[in-house]
C-alpha cells in the first residue's frame, strides 16, 4: 500500500467525520496526516520499519496506530468501523463536482440522500429553493454534476492508466515467447480517458502467454482465457484485453484495434474503390471470386494499400487527417523531444512539494535548456500564495541560487492570480521584476461568456504577461471550462504576444486538442507546461505534448521547443 493510498483512506475518514458533523479538530487531525503522509519522502512503510513515525509532528496516537495496521494487514479496524457508519451511497455522492462533505452531509442529515438517483429527484423537485442559500443555479449544477459523472463511468483518466499500462507491458516482455506488444484503442491515441487496454501481441506460445496474462497480480478477475484472447479486470477497475495474432497479421490487427472507428470506416472505404478489403486479419485483393492477401505484417502496409502515408495515431479521429494525407499536407508533430525548457514549475515558495534547488536539478537531469520557476501569488491559502513582500523575498532566493548553478537557464517567474474584474494579484512593480509572468484564474468560475471572455482579455492587455496557464480551467471528469470567445481569446493573444498554455497535467490537459487545433489555426502560439509541483510531476510533459499532436501541432507552433535565444526574444516586453 503506497503513500498516496494511505494518505486516501485518512482522507476518507475524515470526510465521514465531516458528513456527520463531528468534531471539527478531528476532522483537520485527519486531513493534516494524510497531507504528512502524501509528502513524505520515503515510503511509509520504509519510516514505520524504522521506528520514525511517532517522531512525525502531526501524527498522533490514533492515528498512527491506524498506519500501523494499514502497512501490515491492508486494512484498518478504526477505517472499517468507522466506513459502516455512513451508507456507502452517500460516500460516492463525494465523486460529484462541487459537492463536499459538507453539502452531502447536508443532503443526508435534511433529505436522507444517500444515492445518486435519490439527489437527481430532489433537485428535480425544486424542495432545495425554500431552503436559504440555494437557489435555482445550485440545482442546475448538481444536475449538472450527475450527468457529467453517468456520462464518464468506466472511463479511467489517460494519466491514472498510464503507468499501470506500462507495467503490464514490462511484466509481457520478460516472457521469452512474446515478440511484440502494443497497447492499442484510445490509448494508443492518446485520448483523455481510456475505456479500456486493448493489448495487443504476437508469441510463439499463446497458451503461454494468455496464462501469464490472466494470472497478473494486477489481476482482480478474469471473464475469458483463450489461446487467442482473454479478458480480465484489474484491481482498479478498468477491463484489459489480450489479443493474440500472427505475425503477418500484427500490422493490420495493430491499425484495427486503434482506431477510431470512424477512420477506419475511411480507410475502409477507400480499400473498397480499390476493390481491396481491409480487416484485423491484413489487406487482401480481389482475384476473381477470392481474396487473396497481400499485406498486414506491417501497419504501414494498410495505408500504402490505399495509397496515403502512414498516419500518426493521435490524428486517427476522421477530422480531415485522412485528406491531408491524400494532399501531402500531414503536420510534421512535435514530439517529446522537441521540448527545451519547462516554464510552469512550482516550488515549496508556494504549494509545491520541493526547493528551489531540487526543482532546478530534476529539469538538468530532463536535459532541459531553460525553465521558469513559476511560484502562485495568490490570496487563496490553498496555494501558499506570494504577496507582495514575499514576492520580492522569492526574487532574490531566485537569483541568488541561479548564479551558483551552471548549464541551464533559470528565469524567475510567478504564476499570478486574475481577479474576478481582470486586474492581477500583484502590481506591475512587482510583475515588471520578473523574468516571466504567468496569468491564470483560480477561482470565480461562474461565469457567463462575455465575463469569462473579457476577463482573460484584461490579463492578456498587462504588458507584463506572458502566458495564459490553464485558460478554461477545466478539470477532467469533474470540472468543464468557463465558457470564453475562442476567437477573441486568440486574437488579443496573438496582437500582444501571449502564449496560450497547453497545460500538460493529466486532470486539466487545458488546452484541449480541438482549442488548441483553433488556436494553431488562428495563429496563436502556445507552450506545453507540465505545471509540477513535484519533481516526479516534470514527467507530465508527455501527456502535454501528446494534446499538441492531437492538435496537429508543429514545433515551430510551441514556443518552449525554441532555442533560448528565440524564447527569450518572444517573452520580452
Amino acid at each position: 500500500m503506497d503513500n498516496k493510498t494511505v494518505a486516501g483512506i485518512l482522507n476518507q475518514i475524515a470526510d465521514i467525520l465531516e458528513i456527520k458533523q463531528e468534531n471539527k479538530f478531528k476532522i483537520i487531525a485527519y486531513r493534516h496526516a494524510a497531507q504528512i503522509i502524501e509528502n513524505l519522502p520515503e515510503d511509509l512503510k520504509t519510516t514505520i520499519q524504522k521506528g520514525k513515525l511517532r517522531e512525525i509532528g502531526g501524527i498522533g496516537e490514533v492515528i498512527a496506530s491506524c498506519l500501523e495496521e494499514l502497512i501490515k494487514t491492508n486494512v484498518c479496524k478504526h477505517w472499517e468501523k468507522i466506513k459502516k457508519q455512513i451508507p456507502r451511497g452517500v460516500l460516492n455522492l463525494l465523486n460529484l463536482s462541487g459537492l463536499g462533505p459538507r453539502k452531502v452531509g447536508f443532503f443526508y442529515q435534511k433529505f436522507d440522500i444517500d444515492s445518486m438517483p435519490k439527489l437527481k429527484k430532489l433537485a428535480k423537485s425544486h424542495r432545495l429553493l425554500k431552503i436559504k442559500g440555494w437557489g435555482e443555479k445550485s440545482e442546475k449544477n448538481i444536475l449538472r454534476a450527475i450527468e457529467m459523472y453517468e456520462q464518464n463511468q468506466g472511463r479511467f483518466l489517460l494519466g491514472e492508466i498510464y503507468p499501470l499500462a506500462q507495467t503490464i507491458v514490462e511484466k509481457l516482455k520478460k516472457i521469452k515467447s512474446i515478440n511484440q506488444i502494443e497497447i492499442c484503442g484510445s490509448f494508443r491515441r492518446w485520448k483523455e480517458t481510456v475505456g479500456d487496454l486493448d493489448i495487443l501481441i504476437t508469441s510463439k506460445n499463446p497458451v503461454e502467454a494468455t496464462n501469464f496474462f490472466t494470472t497478473l497480480d494486477l489481476v482482480k478477475k478474469i471473464i475469458v482465457c483463450g489461446p487467442t484472447k482473454s479478458q480480465v479486470v484489474l484491481k482498479n477497475g478498468i477491463k484489459a484485453d489480450l489479443r493474440v495474432v500472427s505475425q503477418n497479421s500484427f500490422g493490420a490487427a495493430l491499425h484495427y484495434f486503434t482506431g477510431s472507428k470512424n477512420h477506419n470506416i475511411q480507410i475502409r472505404k477507400l480499400a473498397l474503390g480499390k476493390k481491396l478489403k481491409i480487416n484485423e486479419y491484413g489487406v487482401f485483393k480481389k482475384n476473381g471470386k477470392k481474396f487473396i492477401k497481400i499485406g498486414g505484417e506491417k501497419e504501414k502496409d494498410v495505408f500504402q494499400a490505399v495509397g496515403l502515408p502512414w498516419i500518426p495515431p493521435e490524428l486517427r479521429e476522421d477530422s480531415g487527417e485522412i485528406k491531408a494525407a491524400q494532399d501531402k499536407s500531414l503536420p510534421n508533430l512535435i514530439s517529446l523531444n522537441d521540448i527545451q525548457g519547462d516554464c510552469h514549475l512550482h516550488t515549496n515558495w508556494s504549494d509545491g512539494k520541493n526547493n528551489i534547488l531540487e526543482t532546478i536539478t530534476m529539469a538538468q537531469k530532463k536535459g532541459y535548456k531553460y525553465i521558469a520557476i513559476t511560484d502562485h501569488a495568490s490570496p487563496l491559502v490553498v496555494t501558499n500564495g506570494l504577496n507582495n513582500q514575499r514576492a520580492l523575498k522569492y526574487i532574490r532566493a531566485i537569483k541568488a541560487i541561479r548564479k551558483k548553478v551552471k548549464g541551464i537557464k533559470i528565469l524567475v517567474g510567478v504564476e499570478v492570480d486574475i481577479k474576478k474584474n481582470g486586474d492581477l494579484y500583484l502590481p506591475n512593480k512587482i510583475l515588471e521584476q520578473m523574468d516571466l509572468v504567468i496569468a491564470s484564474i483560480h477561482s470565480g468560475f461562474k461565469m457567463d461568456r462575455q465575463t469569462a471572455t473579457q476577463r482573460l482579455i484584461k490579463a492578456i492587455e498587462n504588458p507584463y504577461v506572458n502566458i495564459i496557464a490553464h485558460p478554461t480551467g477545466r478539470i477532467i471528469n469533474e470540472r468543464d471550462g468557463y465558457p470564453v470567445d475562442f476567437d477573441k481569446i486568440s486574437e488579443k493573444a496573438k496582437k500582444s504576444k501571449v502564449a496560450l498554455e497547453i497545460n500538460a497535467h493529466w486532470q486539466r490537459l487545458d488546452l484541449d486538442a480541438n482549442q488548441v487545433r483553433l488556436a494553431k489555426e488562428n495563429g496563436v502560439k502556445m507552450i506545453i507546461s507540465s505545471d509540477a509541483h513535484n519533481v516526479n510531476s516534470f514527467e507530465s510533459m508527455k501527456f502535454g505534448v501528446a494534446v499538441a499532436r492531437k492538435g496537429w501541432l508543429e514545433k515551430n507552433n510551441v514556443i518552449n521547443t525554441w532555442p533560448l535565444k528565440n524564447f527569450l526574444n518572444f517573452i520580452k516586453k
